[in-house]
């Protein structure tokens, strides 16, 4: 028997095995878990010079798996200005002053990661809001999805004016007695004001970027993640620059954080010729799951519809108030969408398609579906975001095993909002978590960071009380349990990325990724389950974080 060098014991280990297994103590062995059990048991197993940690009755979690972020996009907000849970647009205002009291004059600040529903003042900032403490620096703030607002100095460099028009596909919004812009920018209507940025285009401030910097921005926010207890990620709309800069950091040991690679195909911008790209995606040779423990191959990513806050989601359905003049804008030709996937499938390539409407879930479901019935390969297709799904959806998702990729921190950035925006019955079936466990669909939860906030215990709660940020209440028959949201956070996420051998729970064999909390999750109420903290996060038998003053 194995000689542990570190034990965890007198705790709450949740190993998330197939039975939900609770026990005292843990032993690991350099980078395995060797052994879970009681005190006494694991106690016994270890020598004079193993490490022992007293978790106090604390729980011991999985590591935990955000099988759905954009760590780059993450990484560029945290070194400029991260917006997501600033409570009011007087804080916002007061960030951008303290960000700009730093910066030389006439310096870019780009910031991201809000919605409007986060604010006490329940509306958008404009540019009236940010000139008074930005009179001489272009400020441009992201909101989660297709929108930004802009300051004077920003719309001015980029030459936008009551006469200027609105671009093909997309808004500049205007004051509805003046005319005057406010700011914010709708749609392609952004490329106005990112394509003059110094560091930027419309494809999301990155192009130009190079390998090195995309680099440094990954490793930025992987040091945050860690702190989240966050373990492995799957960077979602990945590129050729990205991809090198992930390989340039695991082959330099500096890859923080296990990742899977999920490369963007149809409903994307990309610069690739898409035949050369089909091309590539079928002979190459490499498909989902090349790779290592710490760098892999996941899906490749599609796009149908856009969001459902910037009424854009294909649904049967309509908003309050009605929907936006003209047709939905679609990311792909929907007749070609059933083939797209079928040739991936075959060629050995897991696809995840974004989707928001229930039309758009239908489209992707059956297109999934069809692929495996005509080849009942192992692939692990994923549904991106997922809101409504129909009985026949989720009947074909259960028999294809598709896995419901959805992201309840969502619930907790949006609800509030949903009021002004959902009808009543809605609200009551968005995010039916409930509804996709009964169904005995496998679900991952994630938090497609920057457009939610990475903390995952926001998630969770958010999952648990099915309430926002302000406290609007969305239905609660769609309402989980904890220990349900953490499986979705650890095992299910494994299992969607073909890890789960070798990560996601704590059993014997595993990989030692585990994440001590501040308190024992099965004492928590529902209430408090968004104040959990981290105390230590391991990777790999290694202590990546460790919170000032933990033990």
């Amino acid at each position: 028997m194995l000689t542990p060098s570190m034990i965890f014991h007198n705790g709450c280990v949740h190993t998330v095995d197939l039975h939900d297994t609770i026990v005292e103590a843990l032993a690991i062995s350099n980078n395995r878990i060797i052994a879970t059990g009681t005190n006494e048991a694991i106690t016994a197993m270890a020598a004079d010079d193993t490490q022992r940690i007293d978790l106090g009755g604390r729980s011991l979690i999985p590591g935990i798996l955000d099988t759905h972020a954009h760590a780059v996009e993450v990484g560029l907000f945290l070194k400029s200005l991260f917006c997501n849970g600033i409570p009011s647009i007087k804080d916002l205002v007061d960030a951008v002053a303290e960000k700009i009291a730093v910066l030389p004059k006439g310096a870019w600040l780009q910031g991201g990661c809000w919605i409007e529903t986060q604010f006490s003042e329940n509306r958008m900032p404009t540019r009236w809001d940010l000139d008074p403490v930005s009179p001489d620096h272009p400020v441009v703030i992201e909101r989660i999805f297709s929108t930004c607002v802009a300051n004077s100095c920003a719309l001015h460099m980029a030459g936008i004016t009551r006469n200027t028009p609105d671009p093909v596909g997309g808004t500049i919004e205007r004051d509805s007695k003046t005319g005057e812009p406010t700011g914010i920018l709708h749609r392609s209507a952004k490329a106005l004001v990112r394509n003059i940025m110094s560091t930027g285009t419309d494809t999301g401030s990155l192009a130009g970027s190079s390998v090195a910097e995309i680099r440094a921005l990954a490793q930025t926010a992987m040091q945050a993640f860690v702190a989240y207890g966050i373990t492995g990620t799957l960077e979602a709309g990945v590129g050729p620059d990205m991809c090198r800069a992930y390989h340039d950091m695991h082959r330099s040991g500096d890859l923080l954080v296990r990742t899977s690679l999920m490369p963007n195909w149809y409903g994307f911008t990309i610069t690739q010729n898409m035949a050369q790209m089909d091309r590539l995606i079928g002979e190459m040779g490499f498909y989902t799951g090349f790779g290592d423990e710490w760098l892999r191959l996941s899906g490749l990513k599609m796009a149908i519809d856009g969001g459902l806050t910037s009424k854009t989601a294909l649904k049967s359905w309509p908003y309050l108030g009605g929907d936006p003049p003209g047709p939905v804008p679609l990311r792909l030709d929907l007749e070609k969408l059933d083939s797209w996937v079928k040739s991936a499938h075959d060629a050995g390539w897991s696809v995840g398609i974004h989707v928001m409407g229930d039309i758009a879930i239908e489209k992707a479901v059956n297109a999934m579906y069809q692929a495996h019935v005509a080849n009942p390969a192992n692939r692990r297709h994923q549904v991106i975001h997922a809101y409504y799904p129909s009985a026949d959806s989720l009947a074909k998702m259960k028999q294809a095993k598709l896995v419901a990729a959805v992201q309840p921190a969502f619930i907790y950035g949006e609800a509030d909002g949903y009021p002004n925006l959902l009808p009543e019955d809605k609200q009551e079936c968005f995010l039916p978590l409930r509804t996709y466990l009964d169904a005995g669909v496998i679900v991952a939860s994630s938090s497609d960071t920057p457009s939610a906030h990475f903390n995952p215990f926001w998630g969770m709660y958010a999952a648990v009380t099915r309430k926002g940020m302000q406290g609007h209440q969305l239905g609660t028959r769609e309402a989980i349990t904890a220990i349900e949201m953490l499986r979705t956070m650890t095992i299910n996420g494994a299992y969607m990325t073909e890890d789960d051998h070798f990560k996601g729970s704590l059993e014997p064999g595993k990989a030692a990724d585990l994440v001590m909390l501040d308190r024992n999750l099965n004492e928590t109420p529902d209430e408090s389950l968004k104040d959990i903290t981290v105390e230590k996060t391991m990777i790999d038998g290694k202590f990546v974080y460790e919170k000032i003053g933990s033990t």
